[in-house]
């Protein structure tokens, strides 16, 4: 699936006057290989033997979690760069429909920001519950594959690796400039966090710098569809399944006003994380697992 998206990426550097940044690929790159050449080294050291000892067994089990979350690191960066080409594709933007869908279930997002800004210990809760997606994408695989939990881990990272193409995809074909930049809201950690939507679309940003890509998706919300799949991926953990689904529900609230998404773009990401794991589940890696390991 990864070398699938490099792949798309380089055609489409190839194709269009985009480049990547040489100093930031370079930084990326180097970082991968240092992990590589660590992962490498853990790997020889707790090869499978009969004599493996209790620290073998957790290096081997942070050896294979740190593997999965590379090369989620890597996928990440790959479909950033697919992002930013879908954006400059140049689709005509929806969000005037976006707005109309809204308005007709009897959400009006700019009175709802207004009301969330003016609730200064809402407004904080909410900034708080938006930033936990960001961590949760690191700590959620961290503790499914240190608590042995391997296949979960593999199938959230699945999860998500496919709700993320899909997302790009449809976003290529119905884009939308978020609601920051359709209300022309200024305020800080708005509009400037999809500064770079505009410029792709107009052709004058052809250069990316994969040390500072943006989250240009709008439709569907994936912050939506992240929390779903978080709380579906800890579901099993005793102590956490809980407090995850309570911080996660708070983060799909917070996902029109923190994140400039509209109401329409919630829904769609929920639909969306039901069908990913739909999919996965019929992709049965349990079975792979077993005649793999």
């Amino acid at each position: 699936m990864i070398a699938a998206v490099i792949a798309i990426d380089v055609t489409g550097l190839q194709y269009t006057p985009h480049r990547i940044e040489l100093a930031g690929g370079l930084r990326v790159l180097c970082g991968f290989l240092t992990v590589m050449l660590a992962l490498s080294w853990i790997t020889i050291r707790t090869r499978a033997g009969y004599d493996r000892s209790k620290w073998d067994n957790r290096l081997a089990d942070l050896c294979f979690t740190t593997q999965w979350m590379t090369a989620f690191a890597a996928f990440c960066t790959a479909a950033g760069v697919l992002s930013y080409l879908s954006v400059a594709a140049d689709f005509p933007l929806i969000d005037g429909k976006l707005v109309r869908f809204d308005e007709a279930v009897g959400f009006d997002w700019m009175a709802w920001y207004l009301w969330v800004r003016r609730h200064h210990a809402l407004f904080t809760i909410l900034s708080l519950a938006y930033s936990c997606g960001f961590v949760e994408a690191i700590v959620v695989p961290l503790i499914l594959g240190t608590t042995g939990r391997r296949v979960e881990m593999i199938q959230h990272m699945a999860r998500t690796m496919i709700a993320t193409l899909i997302a790009v995809a449809v976003s290529a074909v119905l884009p939308a400039a978020s609601a920051y930049q359709h209300f022309h809201v200024v305020d800080p950690g708005t509009a400037s966090t999809v500064s770079h939507f505009f410029p792709l679309r107009e052709r004058t940003l052809n250069v990316f710098d994969l040390t500072d890509l943006q989250g240009l998706i709008s439709m569907p919300s994936m912050h939506t569809a992240m929390a779903i799949l978080f709380v579906w991926a800890l579901r099993r953990v005793p102590l956490l399944a809980f407090p995850a689904a309570v911080i996660n529900a708070i983060m799909i609230v917070s996902t029109p006003s923190q994140g400039g998404h509209y109401l329409t773009d919630v829904a769609t990401g929920a639909l969306l994380a039901w069908m990913t794991i739909w999919l996965v589940n019929q992709l049965r890696f349990e079975d792979w697992y077993l005649r793999r390991f």
